[in-house]
């Protein structure tokens, strides 16, 4: 009987082992179960992944055909188009000065945007292109062999021909050429003595609109004369202070009111930097003659040390300019008058310098003041904004740049705009609610400083 006990509980351990390694042999099963439809759902994933990439594929590929034809149409438009760009550019060299001043800016500017767009978007497709076409080459580059080792065969069998038509050819053309060299000449000659009519007459024409009065009476120069004189207004920044002209006054019956209001203008030249350079130029004339004011705008400039720092620009990117600004304002310590500060502002890498560091001074309090102004720009972001459109030069400004920088320098200033055809004028304060003491008239898109007759200002 102790022996059957034995045996019954030898079986029963080894009917208890066989029962876990069941158990684990179906653990084993279910797990690889999971992996085989983990597995399967992958391969499904990935095939249906392929078959979207083939159709991907196959819609690029009729892209590149469109894009290929598109490109050989604007080809073609672009060399039909090449003559009336040519004789634009000649039509623009015969405007005069004061037109392309005041009037081309808001017509050829957007056409000069639109076309860099287009352009930009011409060289991504163009890179796009670029792979494919390179396969494509090498396809033709082996066509044109063999078509170039058919021709060569061909042209050797007709050697002697050709070179007894080409004898003839010669004789033919040398006489040609003859008759045309003796008709050129007499033509040539009627030519050149137009252009050197209306070369003379734009002269004349642009020396009228730029006339410097220390050159003489007009009437009196010859026409080198009168191109110094228009390639010495040409260089200028800003000009002498003059009086506002009766042609000004009689523009439109609104644009009276400028005259009983504004005795005199000084132009800027309109560079794009045009708002900055005037309002750096009329602030620094205001406080020249007054000791206490200039120490004032100095210590501001000092402060702002600390605004772009804080903005996080880097110190070397504006410690020169802020140097050549404190610099500037040294010497019209020492030296008021008006020759002086006209000729520092005259100096292009002096006037650059004040102009890009108030660009500059402008981006930071955007940044500083983000949580506001970002509402009112059109940009991605305002860093981006800031980036493209107030820090690179040559880029007009908009109101929020005017409103910016008048807030970091404290000042308040009135604008001046003359709108639509019937030079209707809008007064614009900033800040709101703030008795102005710089004036800059805005017109065209472009801006330039008036002097107010006090006892007429209300």
């Amino acid at each position: 009987m102790q022996a059957l006990e034995q045996r019954r509980a030898a079986l029963l351990e080894k009917q208890a082992e066989i029962k876990e390694r069941a158990m684990k042999f179906e653990k084993f099963v279910e797990e690889n179960e999971v992996k085989r439809q983990r597995a399967l759902k992958k391969y499904q994933q990935e095939k249906k992944e392929n078959e979207l990439r083939e159709e991907e594929k196959s819609k690029l590929y009729e892209e590149l055909e469109q894009f290929q034809i598109r490109h050989q149409q604007l080809k073609g438009r672009v060399d039909k188009y090449k003559i009336y760009e040519k004789y634009m550019m000649k039509i623009l060299d015969l405007l005069p000065e004061a037109y392309s001043e005041y009037g081309s800016d808001s017509l050829v500017m957007p056409i000069i945007r639109r076309h860099e767009t287009l352009s930009i978007t011409q060289q991504d497709l163009l890179q796009r292109l670029t792979s494919l076409a390179e396969e494509l080459r090498q396809g033709r580059c082996n066509l044109d062999s063999l078509k170039l080792e058919h021709s060569t065969n061909r042209l050797m069998s007709n050697k002697e021909l050709s070179e007894l038509r080409t004898q003839w050819d010669q004789i033919r053309e040398t006489n040609k050429q003859m008759e045309m060299t003796l008709y050129n000449h007499h033509d040539q000659s009627r030519n050149q003595i137009e252009e050197i009519g209306c070369l003379l007459l734009a002269v004349k024409n642009i020396a009228q609109q730029c006339h410097l009065q220390h050159y003489g009476p007009l009437h009196e120069m010859d026409s080198l004369t009168m191109m110094d004189m228009i390639k010495m207004d040409m260089s200028r920044l800003v000009s002498t202070k003059e009086a506002i002209s009766a042609e000004e006054e009689s523009e439109a019956e609104n644009y009276q009111d400028i005259c009983h209001q504004f005795g005199f203008i000084r132009r800027v030249k309109g560079d794009g930097n045009c708002f900055y350079r005037a309002l750096c130029f009329t602030l620094v004339e205001s406080v020249l003659h007054n000791e206490s004011a200039i120490q004032k705008f100095r210590d501001k400039l000092l402060r702002s040390h600390q605004v772009l720092l804080t903005a996080g620009f880097d110190e070397k990117a504006f410690k020169d300019l802020l140097n050549t600004f404190n610099s500037v304002l040294e010497q019209l310590e020492t030296d008021t008058s008006e020759e002086t500060l006209l000729s520092l502002f005259n100096d292009q890498a002096t006037s650059d310098s004040m102009v890009q560091y108030l660009r500059l001074l402008t981006s930071a309090h955007l940044q500083s003041n983000s949580d506001f102004f970002q509402h009112f720009v059109e940009a991605p972001n305002l860093k981006v904004y800031c980036t493209q459109e107030v820090e690179a030069m040559a880029m007009e400004c908009d109101h929020v740049e005017i409103l910016a920088l008048a807030e970091e320098l404290d000042v308040s200033l009135c604008i001046i705009s003359v709108e639509g055809s019937d030079g209707h004028l809008t007064y614009h304060i900033i800040p709101e609610g703030s008795q102005p003491s710089l004036y800059l008239l805005y017109k065209t898109s472009h801006y330039d400083i008036l002097y107010k007759q006090r006892e007429h200002w209300k």
